[in-house]
Parts: structure tokens; C-alpha cells; sequence
């Protein structure tokens, strides 16, 4: 039998057993404890014939090359890879090579407690590589790979603050510009897990100075920036990373979000995509594309957001939000003939979506039929009579209609509301109002009041400027912006 059939069936019985339990009784579950404690015997087992046999490897190898004269310098051609600390990024870091400063004695002398180790590290038993590199760093203090594998194995037992010594010495004193740039890396990804984003981008910063290529560092600068709202640095970062590595889609996201970041510090900023995120295409990944969705929506480009979503409903037929985008980008685009049915398609896949209703009699509004509309806005507010969102449309319906009245009404009751997003939204409604019955200067005043709390009512500076001017008031544009 080949050894990954054997392997195989132990992952199978290990399944079985998970299938089994949650249904079997008491003395199921007994019978089939002991099936589990069985397997964990044989996984103790397999780890420890497997370090032994590892150790007489290692061994006969070092001889093997001593009766060839090659004694242990050759040591630096053996890669050795390394778990990168911070989990959302599930990156790794390779340790280009074995950078044994000691005497030839020592790596005589010590190199099974540095593979032993090395072993439980790959194993993911932290505690007993801990132990072995605790050894192994002090019996021989410049075995610089060691000394991080030690370091890792603290940090991943949770001991942050004896790891974070160990990768500032090495920072200090390590004579290979890889296990300087990695400690730097590993120092920035725990300042960062504490969100001190200065002294992380600091650390990443000395990473890449110590090794440029190291694309882990270069990424966690960007992704550093982004958490602390450093939206530029975060677009130039994540453009030259992925330059060279320009199918990441984590990247890719990375930039995305900071790019609609820095569109909402600086709208006239001007943002030159990456090659790869250029234009929508299918290779994209699935939160990639819909990434690029929201900054297309964010910045009006709906004809590119509309590919987006387009790629979204051959990858997720069955999704109510991916047809929702699709209709909603179609409708802005070319109208309703097309978009009302990719809209209905959205509502019956997702019944109890108000949003998706809620465009649908939008879009109803504006094509003239206030019927329509209105049947969807009530069919909303039977279900939840407070939802703010069927009220706004009702508002313009009624208004459309011409009961300014009711609209008043309806609008006023905002500003009942605890909230102050929704007060000025009800000011917004009646200053709306307003300016339809010509009535400037209560405009205008209905309009400031929603001004504190109304970044995303973004025809507010321009209804204000045509109140000015309908007063025979100076007021630069620019001014109402700033206000």
C-alpha cells in the first residue's frame, strides 16, 4: 500500500467519525471515542517515527558529505520556509538559506536539535520547537536561522514579548539580510496586530531596506497605510507590490479599498490603476471584481461596474446581490427595459430584501409610473412601517404626484428621529420641498440644518448655490464645499 492511500484512509475514518457523532447514541459515541482515541495514538505515533527517522537522515547525510569532503558548509543550500505571523494574510516568507554563523563544532554538535526542531515547527507543534531552539540558541548563540526559528516558536506559544526581543536582536545583529528583513517584517505584524501603525510602518520600512524584494513587507506597508488612513501611501505601496505579483488578489483588494479610501479624502485625486485592474475581466477573483464594483460605483463609472456585476451573475446565479448591482447599473446606463427585469430577478431570489424592492419602485418613479412605485414603497413599510428608505421614496412620489402636502408631513416626521443622519435627511426632503414651491430663503435654511451630518447627500452644495443665487447672493462654489 502506498503511504498517502494509508494516510488517506486515516483522514477517512477521521471523517467518518465527525459525520457519525452528532447523531449516534451514548454508546455510539463511546465506541467511537475510542475509535478517535486510537487515531490520535497513531498521529503520535507517525510525528514521533517520523522525527526519528528525520534525525538518522540528517545524519547520514552530514557523514555522506564529510566522506565526499564537503564537511557542513553546504548547509546554507537547504531552504527552510517560515509561517508568516499575521493569520489574514496566510502569506509565507522563505529564509533564502541556512546562515550558520557558528564553529564547525557547533553545527556538528548541535544540528539535531536544530532539525528536531525544525521539525516540530513544520509540525505545528510550537511548545516542543520552543524547547529545542531554546537549546540550540544557548549552546550556540550565532546560529542565526535558529535563533529565528526561536523566535517564531515564542511568538506562536503566545509569549509576544520574549519574541519580540529575540527578532530585535536579530534586527541588530543577524549578518544575513533575509533574517533581517524577516525579523523587521515579523516586529511590523506585531505592531501592527496592535494597531501602532507608525512604529509597523517604521519596521516594514526597514524590512524592505535590509532585503527590497521581499514582497511580504512591501505588502504589509501598504496594507499598514491603509489601517491608519494613509490612503496615498496605500495606492503606491500596493501598486509597486503588485507590479510584481500583479494576479494577488489580496492585493488587489488592498489597492481597491484604498483607492475608494482616497476618493473619499480627495475627490479630484487622480488614480491610475494597476495593468491587472484595469478593466473588469472574468480571471478576476470573485471579491476582487466586486471590489472593483463598489470604486466604480463610488467614483460614477457604472458602465464598468456594471461588467463587474455582469461576471458577478455567471459566478453566482443564485445571488440576489450580484443581479441587484447588475440591474442597478444597467438602469442608470440605458433605462428600465432591460434593467426591470434583471431587477425582478433580484427581488425573487431575495423576497425579503426591501432594497431590492425599493429600487425596483425607484426606478418605477422615474420611468413615470407612480402606481408602480408607490406599491412597492407600501408593500416595504407594511413589513416595517419606520423603514426610512420607503418613506424617502414615498416623499418623492408624492411629491411627483402633487401632494406636496403629504410630502411635507411625511417628511417632518424625520425629525423626530433620535438620529441625526435621519434628521438631515428629513431637513434634506423639506428643503427639497422647498426649492419646488420657489421658497429660497426656507430652502436654504432647511438645507443648512442638513448640512452637519449629510457627507453622503451630495447635491446639497449645489441646491445651496442655487438658493444663493436665486437671492441674488454671491456665494463661490467652492466655499459651500469647504462648509
Amino acid at each position: 500500500m502506498k503511504i498517502e492511500d494509508w494516510f488517506q484512509g486515516l483522514r477517512n475514518r477521521a471523517e467518518t467519525i465527525e459525520q457519525k457523532w452528532p447523531k449516534a447514541t451514548e454508546q455510539e459515541r463511546l465506541e467511537l471515542a475510542d475509535q478517535l482515541f486510537y487515531l490520535r495514538q497513531v498521529s503520535d505515533r507517525v510525528v514521533d517515527l517520523w522525527l526519528q527517522f528525520e534525525e538518522r537522515l540528517s545524519h547520514t547525510i552530514r557523514h555522506v558529505k564529510q566522506w565526499e569532503g564537503q564537511g557542513s558548509s553546504d548547509q546554507g543550500d537547504q531552504g527552510v520556509e517560515l509561517k508568516e505571523l499575521q493569520q489574514e494574510l496566510k502569506k509565507e516568507a522563505t529564509v533564502a538559506e541556512h546562515n550558520n554563523n557558528g564553529t564547525e563544532e557547533q553545527v556538528h554538535a548541535y544540528e539535531h536539535l536544530f532539525r528536531r526542531g525544525e521539525g516540530f515547527y513544520h509540525l505545528r507543534m510550537y511548545p516542543d520547537a520552543k524547547k529545542c531552539f531554546s537549546e540550540l540558541v544557548a549552546a550556540a548563540p550565532d546560529w542565526e536561522t535558529g535563533r529565528l526559528y526561536y523566535a517564531y516558536s515564542l511568538l506562536f506559544c503566545n509569549d509576544k514579548g520574549q519574541a519580540m526581543r529575540e527578532f530585535r536582536l536579530l534586527c541588530k545583529s543577524a549578518s544575513s539580510p533575509n533574517i533581517v528583513s524577516i525579523s523587521y517584517n515579523a516586529l511590523g505584524c506585531i505592531l501592527a496586530e496592535e494597531e501602532q501603525w507608525l512604529e509597523a510602518a517604521q519596521a516594514f520600512k526597514a524590512s524592505l531596506e535590509a532585503k527590497p524584494d521581499l514582497p511580504d513587507a512591501r505588502f504589509n506597508l501598504a496594507l499598514c497605510y491603509y489601517c491608519d488612513g494613509d490612503a496615498q501611501e496605500a495606492v503606491d505601496e500596493s501598486t509597486k507590490y503588485l507590479e510584481e505579483h500583479e494576479h494577488d488578489w489580496e492585493a488587489q483588494m488592498l489597492w481597491l479599498r484604498a483607492a475608494k479610501q482616497l476618493q473619499g479624502m480627495d475627490e479630484t485625486a487622480e488614480l491610475e490603476p494597476p495593468v491587472s485592474l484595469r478593466l473588469p475581466t472574468r480571471e478576476l477573483d470573485s471579491e476582487t471584481l466586486q471590489e472593483m464594483a463598489a470604486l466604480y460605483e463610488a467614483v460614477g463609472n457604472h458602465h464598468r461596474a456594471q461588467i463587474c456585476y455582469h461576471f458577478l451573475t455567471e459566478r453566482f446565479p443564485k445571488e440576489g446581490w450580484a443581479w441587484h448591482g447588475l440591474a442597478w447599473h444597467t438602469w442608470l446606463i440605458s433605462g428600465s427595459k432591460r434593467a426591470a427585469t434583471l431587477m425582478k430577478k433580484a427581488i425573487s431570489l431575495a423576497p425579503n430584501q426591501a432594497d431590492f424592492l425599493f429600487s425596483f419602485g425607484w426606478m418605477r418613479l422615474f420611468d413615470g409610473d407612480i402606481e408602480a412605485s408607490v406599491e412597492a414603497f407600501r408593500h416595504i413599510l407594511e413589513k416595517d412601517g419606520t423603514n426610512r428608505l420607503a418613506q424617502s421614496g414615498m416623499i418623492s412620489a408624492y411629491e411627483k404626484s402633487g401632494d406636496i402636502q403629504a410630502a411635507k408631513q411625511l417628511a417632518k416626521s424625520f425629525l423626530a428621529d433620535e438620529r441625526p443622519s435621519i434628521q438631515s435627511l428629513g431637513y434634506f426632503h423639506l428643503g427639497r420641498l422647498a426649492m419646488g414651491e420657489e421658497e429660497w430663503l426656507l430652502a436654504e435654511q432647511y438645507l443648512k440644518r442638513a448640512e452637519p451630518n449629510s457627507g453622503w447627500l451630495q447635491e446639497i452644495p449645489v441646491y445651496l448655490q442655487l438658493c444663493a443665487s436665486k437671492q441674488g447672493k454671491a456665494i463661490a462654489f467652492d466655499e459651500l464645499l469647504k462648509s
